[in-house]
């Protein structure tokens, strides 16, 4: 992580706002693996990569996780992770971004760009670069994220390799207030273009290639009711992907070492 990126800590009602609708253009693009049924918490090692992202490209490539509740338009989501937006960071650097979706007002929001997230850790937060990157065939990195719900105060929490850094107000939700009963894991291609001209995903390769070239996700949790993190039921779980012709999920396993494990990514439209 860099450190240059220092935050203080801001009221949540102080913080900057304004609306900022779902964009009803946009095209989302996933890779990864799913699990269905009732959770308080998500978790897992994302390996770190900066997917090529065209400069100006409204679309951005995330690494991510994320947690929903509710159904149809009535859904509310939660999501940290990393992400390459060069609209958003203003470079095509990987770094480290919450965002969610409120299913009952049906507005979204990134990072502090409307009143919800508070942040609390002065120089880990939303904008903070995550590097150094995996190196294709080589050194691999990886960075621990967590959301979870304090069963005291009912606050949705993110860490950062085990230290909180930021909630969301349990009140906020309408719909996850209490719990998730979905949460995916994996690789997000999402923008106006995403479908047409889609950007990378993970390390711009495809599942097959496997470990050292190909972006994978592993020690993947679930919490349950007591806050404990496990691994989840298999039976709950699938993977797969919404494009498999530009992007893949593949090499699904579970064991002692490293949990559950899968690998995703793929070019899109663009050259690795």
């Amino acid at each position: 992580m860099e450190d240059g990126d220092v935050y203080d800590c801001i009221d949540v009602y102080k913080q900057p706002a304004f609306n900022h609708p779902l964009l009803k253009d946009h095209k989302i693009q996933r890779a990864g693996l799913r699990y269905i049924g009732d959770l308080f918490g998500a978790r897992a090692l994302i390996n770190v990569w900066e997917p090529k992202v065209n400069k100006g490209s409204q679309d951005y490539s995330s690494l991510w996780i994320d947690i929903e509740n509710g159904g149809g338009q009535h859904t509310d989501r939660m999501g940290a992770g990393l992400r390459v937006s060069p609209t958003l960071s203003g470079d095509a650097f990987s770094r480290f971004h919450v965002a969610w979706y409120d299913g009952y007002s049906k507005k979204s929001c990134v990072d502090f760009r409307c009143p919800g997230y508070v942040q609390v850790h002065h120089n880990v937060g939303p904008g903070t670069r995550i590097q150094p990157s995996s190196v294709y065939g080589g050194l691999q990195k990886v960075v621990d994220i967590q959301i979870f719900k304090e069963p005291t105060s009912g606050h949705w929490w993110v860490s950062v390799n085990k230290m909180p850094i930021g909630y969301w107000p349990g009140g906020l939700f309408e719909f996850i207030r209490y719990k998730g009963d979905f949460a995916f894991w994996g690789g997000q291609v999402e923008g106006p273009t995403a479908a047409s001209n889609s950007l990378q995903m993970g390390s711009g390769h495809f599942a097959s290639e496997g470990f050292g070239k190909v972006a994978f996700i592993e020690g993947i949790d679930i919490a349950d009711h007591k806050g404990r993190f496990v691994t989840p039921d298999k039976s709950r779980v699938e993977h797969g992907s919404s494009d498999h012709s530009r992007y893949t999920a593949g090499g699904f396993e579970v064991s002692k070492y490293i949990g559950m494990r899968i690998f995703y990514g793929g070019p899109g439209s663009m050259r690795a």
